[in-house]
This record gives structure tokens, sequence and C-alpha cells, in this order.
């Protein structure tokens, strides 16, 4: 992803005139099941794009990037969603100042498609037979919008078990912190109306689980527990 001053831009005869230097035509390449190697880049001589940022993918689906708004950031990041399921940010000077994972925030929040199931990846998502038996979760984050005023992300993603499964999430930023939420992960799933599912949320001993974290976190619970007994 780069960054441009357009002071700087050319005509279209001007790029027509240029070189095709270390230029690869005709690789039939496409983004939508295509796969690149990270490292196999090179620098053009004639770019002239103020700031390049790296690490994210754009496969699967075209994928969008913004400026951070003025009110809740004054501008001073730019991000963008991933093939890979996070929501990445940069610093202008395109050092990474963070990363929202979407897939781990939401893996396998729904349950696996009833009946018989023949795969909703397309372009050979699958690495074996045995995925397209049991699919696994995947993640492709296809934009993610910031709050104007405050420190939150949405992010919008094909999130599930194909394409045809989607999810949009909040997220807070906190600068600097390695994760969005605290201890112990907490998050109300709703469905497409907005309608509590329970099918959205762990198993009955992981909920009881949490409970029981929650509780040990409140004053004077072993006194409770010992006037129980």
């Amino acid at each position: 992803m780069k960054l441009w001053d357009l002071r700087m831009v050319m005509s279209s005869a001007q790029f027509s005139n240029i070189r095709a230097n270390g230029r690869r035509p005709g690789t039939n390449f496409d983004y939508r099941w295509g796969r690149y190697d990270e490292d196999d880049w090179y620098h053009d001589k004639n770019d002239n794009s103020l700031v390049t940022f790296r690490g994210h993918r754009v496969m699967r689906t075209l994928i969008r990037c913004h400026f951070s708004p003025p009110g809740s950031t004054n501008s001073r990041y730019v991000y963008s969603g991933s093939e890979d399921g996070k929501v990445y940010i940069w610093n202008m000077d395109a050092t990474l100042a963070g990363k929202i994972d979407v897939f781990q925030a939401t893996k396998n929040t729904r349950p696996p498609p009833p009946g018989q199931w023949h795969g909703g990846w397309h372009g050979g998502w699958h690495d074996d037979i045995d995925e397209i038996n049991s699919p696994r979760w995947k993640t492709v984050v296809r934009d993610a919008s910031w709050h104007p005023t405050a420190p939150m992300i949405a992010a919008s993603a094909w999130n599930g078990y194909g394409t045809d499964q989607g999810t949009v999430t909040t997220h807070s930023w906190n600068e600097g912190a390695e994760d969005d939420e605290a201890e112990p992960k907490m998050g109300l799933r709703v469905n497409a109306k907005l309608e509590h599912d329970p099918r959205l949320y762990p198993a009955q001993s992981s909920r009881n689980e949490r409970i029981r974290h929650l509780n040990s976190l409140l004053p004077n619970a072993d006194d409770e527990d010992d006037d129980d007994d």
C-alpha cells in the first residue's frame, strides 16, 4: 500500500515512455485466488510514492484502506483490512502501530453449517480433502471504519466457514496495547437482526467458567463461599 503526493503525478504519456525494467508483464496473476511471495518485489527507480506500507495481504477480494479520522486520532495513522484476518494500523512513516486480530476475536463463534457441506471458500482455499469434510474457520477483513470521535474500529469481514458468512465486529483501539480487550473477554454477539442468539455463544461450560472468573474478582468472594459451606 502506498502514500502519494498528488503534486508529483505524471501524465499518461510520460508513464508510457518509461521502460518496463524489472516488470513482469503477462504473469496472469489474479488476486482472487492466486498467491504471491511477499519477498518477491523490487524497487522501481521511477516509483515516486512517498511511503510504502507492508505486512497486510490484499487477496481473495477487494480490500480497502483509510486514513484515521482527525477527531479521534489527529489523522496520524493509516489502516487497512487484510486477507489474514487482521486490521493493520501503521504510523505515517510506515512503522506498524498495531494490529487487530479479528480472526482470533471471532473464531468458532457460530456453529458449522448443518448437513453435508461442499466448501464455501472459492479459489482452492482448502488445503486438503479433510478441510472440505471438516471445514475450518477463516477470516478475510474486507474493510474497516474508525469512529470519528471515539477510539473504536468496526471491521467488516468474510468470516466463518465460507464466503456466504460474514461479521461486523467492533474493537477498541488502545495505542501501545497488544490486545484490544481486557480479561476476561467480554462482548455481545447478535445475529443479522441485532437479536441475541444463543448459538453464537460458547458452550455452557465455558460460560460457567467465565462467571466463576468474574465472581472471583468481586470483593469478599471467598467469605461468601465460606458462608455457603
